[in-house]
């Protein structure tokens, strides 16, 4: 499997992850996002020659305020900070319960680490659906506790 940025030749129109909103964001929304230069997405497919994705995440910066930080980091950083946002994720129906959704949760953090060690950001937030939390926490992420379902994993 190959986490790749999305581009014209993966088939959109075919994929289904069970959730409509997701759905029509990507078939929509992620192509003009990543063309206006407002998010990345990235999806996962069998092989580079792969037109059928497996699944996706989108990434974009974001800019966290002092009180939205977990209360023992907030000393640590000024009143705002850069941080990137994962702001979609989605597994294909026809591949749910293969992991997929840990190995694009994995590279997003990986990958936005390797971001942040070049060019600033102090972590990766997500606002995570309640049967998500659970999911992201397990790797880390905390709860941002004035704000639920807000997630925050610190590089």
């Amino acid at each position: 499997m190959l986490i790749l940025p999305l581009g014209n030749e993966h088939e959109r129109k075919g994929f289904d992850c069970g959730n409509d909103d997701l759905n029509h964001w990507l078939r929509q929304v992620a192509g003009q996002h990543g063309r206006k230069g407002l998010s990345r997405t990235f999806v996962a497919v069998e092989s580079t020659n792969s037109v059928q994705m497996l699944g996706f995440y989108a990434v974009t910066l974001a800019e966290l305020l002092h009180a939205d930080l977990p209360p023992a980091l907030r000393r640590k950083y000024p009143p705002k900070v850069p941080a990137w946002r994962l702001g979609r994720l989605a597994v294909s129906t026809l591949h749910q319960s293969r992991r997929i959704g840990q190995v694009l949760l994995f590279d997003a953090m990986e990958r936005t680490s390797r971001l942040a060690a070049e060019g600033g950001g102090v972590g990766l937030v997500v606002v995570a659906k309640p049967e998500a939390v659970a999911f992201c926490t397990q790797y880390g992420f905390e709860s941002l506790p004035e704000s639920p379902g807000h997630l925050f994993l610190e590089f």
